[in-house]
């Protein structure tokens, strides 16, 4: 069987945080809000519920991270903007005990976000 070779310039790391995405001149437009699958310095996928985002397309994203002992106290929160990569077709997600579609949405990191404290 042959091997198929990671691609990737980045390793990821599975990783779940609160995402949150608008696109980039529409001031107002709609918020997106969904959570991470995997995390690296380059980029994330995230999956949303109500997604209408398009390849391509260019959105400011926000992370939430999670008050971690010796690392991050309080918290804090990562925000930049990203080029929408892929958008994968909508899929079943039970999340408790109901059923939503969701979809995976690859996104590359236009510059490293930034961390607020």
């Amino acid at each position: 069987m042959k091997e198929d070779k990671d691609r990737r310039r980045h390793r990821r790391l599975v990783f779940r945080l609160t995402v949150l995405c608008q696109k980039v001149g529409q001031a107002g437009g709609t918020v997106y809000a969904g959570n991470t699958i995997n995390v690296s310095p380059g980029g994330v996928l995230a999956e949303f519920g109500d997604c209408r985002l398009k390849d391509g397309e260019l959105v400011s994203i926000d992370m939430t991270i999670p008050p971690t002992e010796g690392l991050l106290d309080y918290g804090g929160r990562l925000s930049g903007y990203a080029r929408i990569v892929r958008v994968d077709r909508p899929h079943s997600l039970a999340t408790n005990q109901s059923h939503s579609m969701t979809r995976a949405v690859a996104l590359e990191f236009c510059e490293s976000p930034k961390l607020r404290v």
